[in-house]
Order: C-alpha cells, then sequence, then structure tokens
C-alpha cells in the first residue's frame, strides 16, 4: 500500500499539473475497438474552451486538499451534452494516484459547467454528445 506523500516535503510540487489528452470524436468507448477518430479544427477550439473552464476547478481543489495528493495520474472519460452544462457518464479508467487525486478530479469534472456543443461538431459526430478523456497529474518536484 502506498502511504501519501506529505505536502510540506520537498519532493511534492505545489503545483499540480493538469495533462489533458484530446477529445474522443466517436461514441462512448463502451465498445472497446472504437478507435476515436481525429478531431478537427472546430472539435479542437471546443475541447480548448472547456479544458479553460475544467483546470481552475481542478487547481483549486488541489490547493485545498494538497496535503492529502499523492503522485500520480487519473485518467477520466465523460460526456457533454449538446446543450452543454453539467457532464455525464462520468468513469475513471485509470488511477495510479490515490483515492483523494480521484475524487478531486471527479469532484472538478462535476462541478464543471461545460457550453453547448456547437453544431459543426455534433453535424461531424452525427450524435448529441461529445466524448472526452482527461488526464489529471500530480508531478512530483524536480
Amino acid at each position: 500500500m502506498r502511504r501519501p506523500v506529505p505536502f510540506r516535503t520537498t519532493t511534492l510540487i505545489v503545483l499540480i499539473g493538469l495533462s489533458f489528452s484530446s477529445c474522443q470524436t466517436a461514441p462512448p468507448p463502451a465498445k472497446a475497438s472504437t478507435v476515436p477518430a481525429k478531431a478537427s479544427p472546430a472539435q479542437e477550439r471546443y475541447k480548448k474552451l472547456v479544458e479553460d473552464r475544467l483546470g481552475p476547478l481542478w487547481y483549486r481543489l488541489t490547493e485545498v486538499h494538497a496535503d492529502s495528493l499523492q503522485l500520480g495520474t487519473i485518467v477520466t472519460i465523460f460526456e457533454i451534452p449538446a446543450g452543454g452544462g453539467q457532464v455525464r457518464n462520468l468513469r475513471v479508467t485509470s488511477n495510479t494516484g490515490g483515492r483523494m487525486d480521484e475524487l478531486i478530479a471527479r469532484r472538478a469534472i462535476d462541478q464543471l459547467r461545460a457550453p453547448p456543443v456547437p453544431p459543426e461538431i455534433l453535424a461531424q459526430l452525427h450524435q448529441d454528445y461529445m466524448v472526452f478523456e482527461e488526464s489529471f497529474t500530480i508531478f512530483e518536484k524536480r
């Protein structure tokens, strides 16, 4: 069992990294063989808009709970409905950090209020939502 890394040590960086992977443009990964298509420029712009809203939520929560975090990465997948707002079908697909890291990632995503998905993107996806895969990483100080 891994022990939490104390916040006050010099090994844990105070700034927590939020690294986003590209959003998926295929239906949700219920089918493991589904390979996401390359994101269009419109999808990349929307992804950036969503990430710019999600990042501050994550950073604020990591500052509040910094003494409970562990080194590692939480990978999540969720859907943003066409009208935006609260995400749905949030799943954690990987966790190499601690339980608190996962709880904070989930809370940040739950607090996210996404803008509506542009009609151009919905037409490209042929569905009424957009799937995102996002990674949240706690880094070690160098």
